[in-house]
């Protein structure tokens, strides 16, 4: 079975709970981009020559997906009884 015809065999239930999940991985993916920003910014004692990093949505999606990767990990033996 391959992508699209799983994601057609999904309920309208699981589409919720993937996109709450991802949308919580995305989240979890700002908050983290912004405190290393942070972390960077103390430790560069906000010098104004300092290089200063912002967030882009490639950057956000990619930290996203890594931590949907993570979340899939920890989840897939947890419900191992389902099919």
């Amino acid at each position: 079975m391959n992508l699209g015809h799983w994601l057609k065999s999904l309920s309208a239930t699981d589409h919720v709970i993937l996109i709450v999940l991802y949308a919580l991985c995305v989240y979890l993916s700002k908050v983290s981009l912004k405190n290393l920003i942070e972390m960077y910014d103390k430790k560069k004692k906000y010098n104004r020559f300092r290089i200063r990093f912002r967030i882009t949505p490639i950057m956000l999606l990619s930290v996203g997906f890594l931590y949907s990767l993570f979340f899939y990990k920890i989840l897939k033996p947890i419900f191992s009884f389902m099919p």
